[in-house]
C-alpha cells in the first residue's frame, strides 16, 4: 500500500504538532503548579469508630453492612450506615445517618437521594430545598495562624476527649456555613409514609449542600491532593407540611452538631496538605 508524497508530509507534521503539544501541556502544567490528577488522602481513622453515643443519641442495632454490588455502586468501601436513637429509644426520635468517604479516583456525580430514591422507585413528594441547620458553633476557638488557602478564613477548633483515654485533641471544623439540601419522597410500598433525607459534603476542608459545589471545591487545580465526604440524615414521618420539615431540621442539627466533630477528627486534617502543598509551590519558586 502506498501514500502520496504529500498525504506522509501532513501525517508526519500533524504527528509532531501532537507531540509538541503534550510535552508543552506538561511543562506548563509543572511550570503553573496545576494538578490535574489528584493524590488520595487517608481516613486519620475508621468512620465505623464514630461513637455509638452521640449526645443523647444513641445507635440502635448494628451498623449496616452493604454488598459488593451496592458498594461498587456507591463507589467506596469506606462508609459508615447507622440508626440513633434518642436515649436509644426509637418511640422518642429515631434517624439514619450515612457518612461516605472519597478520595483518589474523585467521582464528581455523587449519590444523592434525588437520584438514587428515585431510581428505586419512590415518588418525590417535596422537591429540593437547601436548609440551614442550627449547629452550635460557641466552642469553636479561632486559631489565627491556620487560615484556609481557599477563602482566607481562619480555621476554627474544638477540644475532643477520647472516650477511654480521656486524651484530648485540638480537631480543626470545617470552612462554611453547615447547610443541607433536604427533600422528601414517599416509599412505592406505603404512600402515606414521608421518607426524608438531607445531605450536605465536606470537601477539602470546607462545607457545600451541593453535589455540584464538591467539583468546586475538590476539583481545584491549584490542589495536589482532594477528598470529599458526603453526610446524609434520613428520617421518616406520616406527615408532609411545613411543621414535619421543621421537626426534620430540629433532628438533623442536633445529630449534626454531636457529630461534626468524631467526625472531623476521623476525616484529613487539610490544614496539613495545605503546608505541603505550599511547601511545594515555595520549592518550584525557589528553583
Amino acid at each position: 500500500m502506498t501514500f502520496r508524497r504529500s498525504a506522509i508530509v501532513a501525517y508526519v507534521a500533524a504527528t509532531a504538532v501532537m507531540l509538541l503539544g503534550a510535552a508543552g501541556f506538561r511543562v506548563a502544567v509543572e511550570q503553573l503548579n496545576v494538578f490535574v490528577v489528584k493524590k488520595p488522602v487517608p481516613l486519620r481513622g475508621s468512620l465505623a469508630t464514630i461513637p455509638p453515643t452521640l449526645g443523647r443519641w444513641e445507635r440502635v442495632g448494628e451498623d449496616g453492612q452493604f454488598s459488593g454490588a451496592l458498594v461498587e455502586e456507591l463507589g467506596t468501601s469506606q462508609y459508615l450506615d447507622r440508626t440513633y436513637a434518642i436515649d436509644g429509644d426509637p418511640e422518642q426520635g429515631i434517624a439514619s445517618l450515612h457518612v461516605a468517604y472519597y478520595t483518589g479516583a474523585i467521582d464528581d456525580v455523587p449519590h444523592i437521594p434525588e437520584r438514587c430514591w428515585d431510581a428505586a422507585g419512590m415518588r418525590m413528594t417535596r422537591p429540593p430545598e437547601t436548609v440551614g441547620l442550627d449547629v452550635d458553633d460557641a466552642d469553636w476557638s479561632t486559631e489565627s495562624d491556620l487560615v484556609n488557602r481557599a477563602t482566607g478564613e481562619s480555621y476554627r477548633g474544638i477540644v475532643v476527649r477520647h472516650p477511654v483515654t480521656g486524651l484530648e485533641e485540638t480537631v480543626y471544623m470545617p470552612i462554611g456555613p453547615v447547610e443541607m439540601t433536604v427533600t422528601e419522597f414517599s416509599p412505592a410500598d406505603n404512600k402515606r409514609r414521608r421518607q426524608t433525607g438531607g445531605y450536605f459534603f465536606i470537601a477539602n476542608g470546607r462545607t457545600t449542600p451541593s453535589a455540584f459545589g464538591v467539583r468546586s471545591l475538590a476539583f481545584s487545580l491549584t490542589d495536589e491532593f482532594a477528598y470529599y465526604c458526603k453526610v446524609q440524615v434520613t428520617t421518616s414521618s406520616s406527615t408532609s407540611d411545613d411543621e414535619s420539615l421543621d421537626e426534620y431540621r430540629a433532628i438533623a442539627s442536633e445529630l449534626v452538631e454531636e457529630l461534626l466533630p468524631h467526625l472531623m477528627k476521623r476525616l484529613p486534617r487539610w490544614p496539613d496538605y495545605e503546608r505541603r502543598s505550599e511547601s511545594v509551590r515555595s520549592g518550584s519558586d525557589e528553583e
